[in-house]
């Protein structure tokens, strides 16, 4: 079951963050794909970045998810700003592996996005490791 959003209380009200937090599980691709088109169509992207926007959080969180450790946790988090949207999706991950620049998933991300990033970091909690893979989409296609 999806749990809603947050914003943060020290952050910048006025660009506020929506964090959607989900299993770690394929049944929850649509709702994750359905929040990102939604926050994309609230701030008036055009209809082939919409497109671009679900494909591009459908190819992270399938990333995420086939390499999640059991029970792990999506945490999901958009941010509109400066005519840019930011999209970062975290969990935790069995190892440090191939999601980087090499990978086909890194290409469709490229092609889809006007820049992406991934960091990996020991989870102190569990043997895994925390897992952020981050993407930006500039609205109309105006540069950086």
């Amino acid at each position: 079951m999806a749990i809603a959003k947050t914003i943060e209380p020290d952050q910048d009200h006025t660009h506020p963050v929506v964090e959607l937090r989900v299993r770690a599980t394929p049944d929850q691709l649509s709702v994750l794909r359905a929040l990102a088109a939604t926050v994309a169509i609230h701030e008036d992207f055009d209809l082939d970045s919409i497109a671009d926007i679900k494909l591009a959080m459908d190819e992270i969180c399938t990333q995420l998810i086939v390499r999640a450790t059991p029970g792990a946790v999506l945490v999901c988090r958009l941010q509109y700003l400066d005519d840019t949207l930011r999209v970062d999706v975290s969990s935790t991950t069995t190892s440090v592996d191939s999601l980087g620049e090499r990978s086909f998933a890194w290409h469709v991300l490229n092609a889809l996005t006007d820049s992406v990033d991934l960091k990996q970091e020991p989870d102190p909690a569990t043997t895994g490791f925390v897992t952020t893979m981050e993407f930006t989409k500039v609205k109309n296609g105006l540069s950086l």
